[in-house]
């Protein structure tokens, strides 16, 4: 009777061993696909940074050929936020952004 135990033992032992690494197994493979996540968010996000650069380039070019001064418009969004609270308190570059394209629209100049 004793052998007996030891094998039902033995088999519980090896049946917990066996869900474990089936536990670890799925474990990694959910690891595994966010990484793939991961990966996927950082190929995204090159592609958007240098579509950002690129827009920026641009808008600058456009601004230059126009003569605009931006230090200006950076200082009348400025002071517009020193009168107006603002969440953020900071300048964003879509504030620049929307300035910028609101002058180009008086000059009418594409």
């Amino acid at each position: 009777m004793s052998s007996q135990r030891s094998k039902s033992a033995e088999s519980d032992v090896g049946i917990k061993i066996h869900d474990t690494l089936m536990a670890i197994n799925d474990i990694t493979l959910k690891i595994k696909k966010e990484l793939e996540l991961i990966e996927e968010l950082v190929k995204e996000n090159g592609h958007l940074y240098t579509a950002i650069t690129t827009a920026n380039e641009t808008l600058s070019w456009k601004v230059q050929k126009m003569g605009l001064n931006v230090e200006h418009i950076m200082n009348e969004v400025k002071s517009k936020d020193r009168l107006e609270p603002n969440i953020l308190g900071t300048i964003t570059s879509s504030e620049i952004t929307e300035r910028l394209l609101s002058q180009m629209d008086i000059l009418d100049i594409e």
